[in-house]
């Protein structure tokens, strides 16, 4: 079965997810490197070490924002209105869940840390799937 010449890649697309993969890769390296040191205790139990530890954190966020800004500086125009809906939608998602978690909070339900994963979860799920909604290419036969 052939693919149809709109299905795909052109060369840029192809260069483009080359390059948004390289930006992402370091900082979910990153993030998944301090979970497993985060899960392990792995911390050390000193004040000033949790302080640097839990900061530490930040590195691979700011390295996301980086990813972000690059790859929107990249896009053309289509790409870069879905990629910002896509945000849109990913933060509506995230201060829901952020605000679901301060009312359970507040009844004494579940723990906070968990909540709050969950939620940065929940939201970067939505917003990869409402980007990959947006930006999937359909193969329609034109109607006669």
């Amino acid at each position: 079965m052939r693919r149809s010449l709109e299905k795909r890649a052109s060369q840029s697309d192809k260069i483009r997810s080359r390059a948004q993969l390289w930006d992402w890769l370091p900082a979910i390296a990153g993030l998944v490197m301090l979970s497993v040191i985060s899960e392990l205790g792995a911390f050390g139990s000193d004040d000033s070490l949790k302080l640097f530890w839990s900061l530490l954190n930040l590195a691979p966020g700011l390295w996301i924002v980086r990813a972000v800004v690059r790859s929107l500086r990249r896009a053309d125009e289509y790409q870069r209105v879905a990629q910002l809906e896509a945000l849109a939608i990913g933060f509506g998602t995230l201060i829901m869940a952020i605000y679901t978690t301060g009312l359970l909070q507040a009844g004494g339900v579940g723990h906070l840390r968990q909540m709050v994963q969950i939620s940065f979860i929940a939201s970067m799920l939505i917003w990869i799937a409402a980007l990959m909604f947006k930006t999937t290419r359909i193969d329609e036969e034109p109607a006669t």
